[in-house]
């Protein structure tokens, strides 16, 4: 129990901090006009309208600090946005997953109701352990000094 309310504590206290950035949205390419048929979209819905998929992009570029390119290929000028010739889209699945997992799964079922200082539950996004950099840094332990 003190372990959870360890791991919940320092999970919004980290999200509180970064919550501010999450909102800045690096600018990102154009996608299909006024279509929702989109190709090869395998973990997102496919019923997101244009604003929404470039939404959720624009969120995963910026926790990452990346941009399109990252993950998708570029074929003659433009995106190929439904190729999976980039590994790195396929760990982003996998991300999008594990991320989806954590706030539908785990973090509701932790037992907050004896914690009178508890706050909300505070989704987890890519900014929460990426913090705008492509591969997350590790962060020394509570244990550790300062160096």
């Amino acid at each position: 129990m003190r372990l959870t309310l360890l791991v919940a504590a320092l999970l919004f206290v980290t999200l509180s901090a970064y919550a501010p950035h999450l909102s800045a949205a690096p600018s990102a390419p154009e996608a299909k006009a006024d279509s929702t048929e989109w190709e090869n979209l395998q973990v997102l819905p496919d019923s997101l309208s244009r604003d929404e998929l470039i939404g959720m992009m624009r969120g995963y570029a910026d926790g990452l600090g990346v941009k399109c390119g990252y993950c998708h290929v570029r074929e003659d000028g433009e995106f190929a946005f439904g190729s999976d010739a980039k590994p790195e889209k396929e760990v982003a699945r996998g991300m999008i997953r594990m991320v989806r997992q954590i706030n539908t799964e785990i973090l509701p079922a932790i037992d907050r109701s004896t914690d009178e200082a508890a706050e909300p539950q505070v989704d987890v996004t890519c900014w929460t352990c990426h913090r705008g950099d492509a591969k997350p840094r590790a962060l020394p332990s509570p244990s550790e000094p300062q160096r």
